[in-house]
Formats: structure tokens, sequence, C-alpha cells
């Protein structure tokens, strides 16, 4: 049951942004109506009270000193009755009051007002003080629907030698009246105020849908579930990724960015400029132009730079710009290139085997059973030669792989691949791994392969020992040798006379031998071919 309220609580909860701007909108414009209204109601009923007394005390006394007043009250002119009242139904008319009424010593002798008004003042005695002390003033009597507002004043006459006050006057407001007025200002300003309501939910729709077209008609709810989207990919992502708005201020910058970048101290609205300190690269990022596959040189990396400025009608407004570590590409693409190798190799061994095996089976149909004997004992001569070394004195399963490829290759190709018989090695440690081993290898041996590929009775002998301190790997051809003066690019990095996409394999394989602490030497001559020689330390530091 709860769990019921709770899902109908969040659902009645993920309501329209339209929605929630007019609900807004209309309780923000209610509760103002109300409250200026109790306000103005409150102060109107203050001012008018206020007015009303004002109005009656004045108007008492006014009329106190009228001569026929004091006449009437003296009964010295009690005919003057019609003419009083004349005055009365003006006054009345003029103040907007609900009548006076006079009373001498003895009690009420005029009125213009209902009888249940003076049935009520009747069992009062409010003009007592008028009369008695002569003091002008107000008084609210009765209740409710009989509520009155009295302005009192004594009738002062004047008997020459001596003033007598001879009764008092009293101008009665009824507060229904005065309500009533209220009530209908308060009626005015209501309608203007739902004419405000109305026009507030006009401007409420209007603004929700230029909201709405600027969000590309997307929720509230919606907008940050993409935000947060946005952010769990941008931090996924594995290239770096910077954003910088038109002040040249960092506004977003994923891990991977802190990472490649080094940055360890990250606010948004960084300044560009205090994150890079070369000027290029200030630049491409600032650029109002794309930037493709730029290369740069950061904090000892090799970086690739793309960036895209983001451009609001002709204005450049900021730029998206992604990097990428081209170590990690490089080491990407040598281990796809090297495991394609490795690949070859063993397709090499399959399809040489798969080849003898079809020259003794066309042996065996033709009855040259003796050719054949011969041709496996060959065959076995040359495997258990080769396989009592790889598997008798070289220990280390990594390197028996990488051999017994290279001499499938070999007879491929149609070369001969010597492993020296002067070969041992033990179990190399776990630090070298398959992939540097691999590269340095194979690279090595293909390379004599080429040499030795135009070459009568072309031979490319491997040694390998571990006595002393080193491991020591070295790969001889008997080719043409190298140019001396070719020797100093030999390593550079795309140097190569054989062609275009070549010259990547020896400078990958300096690379992997310097990363394992090793050396590398040559030694070529045109009549004894070439010697390559890996030296790797047995315990890195």
């Amino acid at each position: 049951m709860l769990r019921k309220l709770k899902e109908t609580i969040e659902q009645g909860l993920h309501v329209s942004m339209q929605t929630k701007i007019l609900g807004l909108i209309i309780s923000l414009l209610v509760f103002i109506i109300a409250l200026i209204s109790t306000i103005f109601g409150i102060m109107e009923l203050r001012e008018e009270i206020e007015k009303a007394e004002n109005s009656a005390e004045q108007t008492a006394k006014t009329l106190s000193y009228m001569p026929v007043i004091q006449d009437y009250a003296t009964a010295i002119e009690r005919d003057t009755k019609p003419k009083l009242k004349g005055i009365a139904d003006q006054v009345r008319e003029e103040i907007n009051a609900t009548g006076i009424m006079i009373e001498d010593r003895n009690g009420l002798i005029f009125h213009n007002v209902s009888t249940s008004i003076v049935s009520q003042l009747s069992k009062s005695d409010e003009t007592y003080q008028a009369i008695m002390f002569g003091s002008a003033y107000t008084k609210m009597l009765g209740e409710g629907e009989e509520e009155l507002l009295l302005g009192i004043a004594p009738i002062y006459v004047d008997y020459g030698s001596y003033i007598k006050v001879e009764g008092a006057i009293s101008v009665i407001f009824q507060m229904k009246e005065i309500k009533a007025d209220i009530i209908t200002d308060i009626r005015n300003i209501l309608i203007i105020s739902l004419i405000v309501l109305a026009g507030g939910c006009f401007g409420g729709v209007m603004l929700a849908r230029s909201i709405r077209k600027d969000t590309f008609g997307l929720e509230p709810a919606e907008i940050a579930a993409l935000y947060k989207e946005r952010g769990a990919i941008l931090q996924s992502v594995k290239e770096g990724i910077l954003a910088i708005d038109s002040n040249d201020q960092i506004t977003m910058l994923n891990m991977s960015a802190k990472q490649m970048l080094s940055i360890d101290l990250y606010k948004k609205g960084i300044p560009l400029d205090a994150v890079f300190s070369s000027n290029n690269v200030i630049e491409l990022l600032t650029s109002a132009h794309e930037n493709h596959d730029v290369e740069l040189e950061f904090n000892g990396k090799t970086i690739i730079l793309n960036s895209q400025p983001i451009i609001d009608g002709n204005k450049k407004v900021g730029t998206v710009a992604s990097f990428r570590d081209k170590t990690e590409i490089k080491d990407m693409v040598n281990t796809l290139s090297e495991v394609k190798r490795y690949s070859d190799d063993l397709r090499a061994q399959t399809h040489e085997f798969s080849n003898k095996l079809y020259v003794l089976l066309g042996l065996i149909e033709l009855g040259r059973l003796d050719e054949a004997i011969s041709f496996i004992k060959q065959e076995v001569e040359i495997q258990e030669f080769n396989t009592d070394i790889i598997f008798n004195q070289i220990e280390d399963e990594k390197i028996q792989a990488i051999l017994l490829g290279k001499l499938a290759k070999a007879s491929e190709s149609r070369v001969s691949l010597t492993i020296d018989t002067n070969s041992s090695l033990s179990p190399l440690p776990e630090y070298y791994g398959l992939h540097p081993l691999l590269i340095i290898l194979s690279n090595l041996i293909d390379n004599g392969f080429e040499e030795v590929s135009h070459v009568n009775n072309g031979e490319v002998t491997f040694f390998v020992t571990d006595i002393g301190k080193d491991i020591i790997f070295e790969v001889a051809d008997n080719g043409g040798g190298i140019d001396q003066d070719k020797l100093p690019m030999l390593f550079q990095k795309g140097v190569s006379e054989k062609g275009k996409q070549r010259g990547y394999g020896l400078s990958n394989v300096k690379d992997e031998v310097e990363q394992l602490g090793g050396t590398i030497e040559i030694e070529t001559s045109v009549d004894s071919g070439t010697v390559f020689t890996v030296s790797l330390p047995k315990n890195q530091k």
C-alpha cells in the first residue's frame, strides 16, 4: 500500500515543465492577490472608519452651532421641524450618513433614522457624556448588522451671561454600509486581479513554449538525464576530451584528458593559458578552423589533437578538442602487426606440413615407397635436430613458439634458418612478455630472410645464451650486407628503400630493446653479411 502511494506521489511529481510554470505563476498570483486584497481590505476598513469618525464628529460639531438646531433644542422654535428635517436630509446625503438625532435634557426630540435604530439607541445612554460634560466624541455601538458609528457633540446655547448645554446631536453611520462600500472596492480589485491572472496564465504558456523551443522540446528531467549520461560517457571515453568557451576558459575536462595532459588541479572556468604553456597548443585550441590529427609534443609525449569550433550563427562560442596518446596508438598497431605476423608464421607452418603430406601422398600413390621413406627420414632428421635444440637447450616457451613459427616460414620461403647448437636459455623472468620478444626476434629474423632471399644458399642463423649477466640474442645472415652510409639512419622510423609504409620494423626493435633496458649492436660487411646482437639485462632495475 505504501509502495503504491509512493509511486503515485512520484508520478504526480513528474509533471511537464508547462504545468510547473503555470502552477507556479497561478500560485504566486493567487497568493499575491489574496495578500493584497486582505491588506487593502484591512487598510480600507480602517481608513473608512477613521474617515467616518472624523466626518461624524465634525458634522455633529458643525450642526450643534447652527441657530435653528439650538432653537429647536431649547424649545424656542419647535415649529421649525420641517426646516430642520430638510437640513438633516441634506447633511445625510452630502456625507453619506445614515441620519442624525437631536436630544435635549429630557430625551429624544428629533431624528430622521429608522425606528429600529432609535430603539437600539434608546436602550443606551450614549449622549450622557456630551450633555453632562459638554465633550464631543465618537462611539461604536452594537455588533454585526446592527453595528453603528456615532459622532456626538453637545449643543451649546449662549444666554448672554452664561453658556449652557441644552442637548446633544448625534450623526449616525451604519457600519454595514461602510463595509458594503469596501466590499465593492475589493470586488473591483478582484476583477482586475482575475484579468491579471488570466494574463499571467497566457504569459506562462508562452514562456513555457519558448523554453521548450530553446530546449528542443525536452523536459527538465530529460535534460538532467542527458546531462548525467553526457558526463558518464565523457568520463568513460578513453580519448581525452576538453571544451572551452568563447572566453578561452575550460568548461569541461574528462579524466582521460587530465591523465594524458598531466593536469592535477582543475576547476571549471580556469583560463586555457593556466593549463597549457605552449602557444602552439593554445593557438590550435582557439582557432576558428577545424584541426585534424595534428601531432604535438606535450610533456614528453606525442599527442594527436583534433579540434572542432562551436559556431552559433557567425560567431564562435567555444571549441571541443580531443586528445590521443600516439604512443598508445603505436603500441596497439605494433601489437596487431606482430600478432598478424605470429599468425602468418603459424599459417606458414601449417601450410608447409600440408605440402609435405601431399608429397608423401603422391609418392605412396605412385608406389615409390623407398623415396617416401627416405623423405620421411630426411624430414625427421631435420625436425629432430631443430626440436632437440629448441626444446632441450632453449627452455623458455615464448622463444620456442617464436622459433617454431620462423622455422616453418623459412621452409615456406625456401630459405634456411639454422639454430646454433651452442644456444642455451633458461626460462625468462615474467617481465619479459611475449609481445616485446615477438617484436624484437620476429623483425630481426624476417629482416634476415629478406636479405638472403636473393642470395644462393642464403642462410639465417639464430643464437641465444644467458650465460653471464645479460641475455644475448644474435641473428646473422649471409646476405649482401648494409652500406656504411645507411647505418646512421637504419633505426630511424619510416626510413627504408623497400617501399612505402616500410621502415618501422628495426625502429620498433630499437624502442622495445631500450624499454627493456638493453642495447642493440650491428656488424655488417659486403662479404660476410650482417649480424644483429641484442643484449638484455637479466634483472630489471
